[in-house]
């Protein structure tokens, strides 16, 4: 072999020596690097999957919620037609309780109007009962005073006829001379 190949060959292999070399001298700075990217990647692996956890767990709290949420809303629904069948009741109520209240007022008035007119009546009778008592007495002291003047009507006819039966006696007895 020549020279110069070998030269050459020497040259490349030294070159490539140097090279070599280089890269070894540059390998614990990349071993470093290396290594302080794997503890760098670690950590973001690390909090991937802490992220990761955290996201499942907010998923499955998501996923709670979205039942809940219908749960909620199957309530509310119920919960409004609920209400809706308290309020036609209340309206109901309201509308029985204000036709009684009504009535009741009616009869009350009703009532009220009868007391009037039986305390009119009352009034009427108590004034007819006095009046007749009234008349009662009138009518005693009346019937009394005609008792009264009858006897002395008899009185007085059966005096008057006694006199003319005198007078006729008298008349009889007596001689014109």
């Amino acid at each position: 072999m020549p020279y110069h190949t070998l030269n050459s060959e020497y040259e490349m292999q030294n070159t490539e020596h140097k090279k070599d070399m280089s890269d070894v001298k540059k390998l614990p700075k990349e071993i470093s690097e290396a290594l302080y990217k794997c503890t760098e990647l670690s950590e973001k692996t690390k909090t991937y999957s802490q992220h990761l956890s955290e996201q499942t767990q907010l998923k499955e709290k998501v996923r709670m919620l979205l039942e809940d949420k219908k749960k909620l809303q199957g309530e509310q629904i119920l919960l409004q037609e609920s209400c809706e069948e308290a309020k036609r009741l209340c309206e109901e109520a309201h509308e029985k309780i204000y036709d009684l209240w009504t009535w009741q007022l009616q009869e009350h008035q009703r009532l009220e109007e009868n007391l009037q007119s039986l305390l009119k009546q009352k009034e009427l009778l108590t004034r007819q009962r006095d009046l007749a008592v009234k008349l009662q007495h009138h009518f005693t002291v009346s019937q009394m005073r005609f008792e009264n003047l009858q006897q002395e009507l008899e009185q007085t006819t059966a005096q008057g006829e006694s006199l003319l039966q005198m007078e006729l006696l008298g008349q009889k007895h007596y001689v014109p001379g």
